[in-house]
């Protein structure tokens, strides 16, 4: 009976533990602006957002001409930019990385991490 006590305690004290770190790698937002390179040779990508809005987005070489438009998932971990019949998702890795799943029509899917440039 003690050890069904002990275990009882020790599965409280994990998941207290969990929940009071688990909000220290959650970000209030996405503001900032996400680097990274996107293939071996080197191509960087550059997300710029203010808030939870996506503002601009370099991307094979230039800034995407056409509107941007984000949406952010209810507990904030991935963002979603749309823009034209192309889209990016980014989804947290923790406060200052994201991995980002990119699909443009005709070019298929592209997968790479970005950093918050500080």
């Amino acid at each position: 009976m003690k050890r069904i006590y002990g275990l009882l305690a020790l599965a409280c004290y994990v998941a207290l533990a969990v929940l009071l770190i688990a909000p220290s790698f959650a970000a209030a937002d996405w503001n900032g602006t996400w680097v990274g390179n996107w293939d071996r040779a080197g191509d960087s990508v550059q997300i710029i957002v203010a808030g939870n809005s996506a503002a601009g987005l370099f991307w094979r070489g230039d800034y995407v001409p056409d509107e941007l438009h984000s949406a952010v998932s209810a507990s904030g971990s991935t963002l979603t930019i749309t823009w034209g019949e192309s889209n990016a998702i980014l989804t947290r890795v923790n406060s200052d990385t994201a991995h980002v799943v990119m699909h443009e029509p005709g070019r298929g899917i592209v997968e790479f991490s970005v950093r918050l440039d500080r």
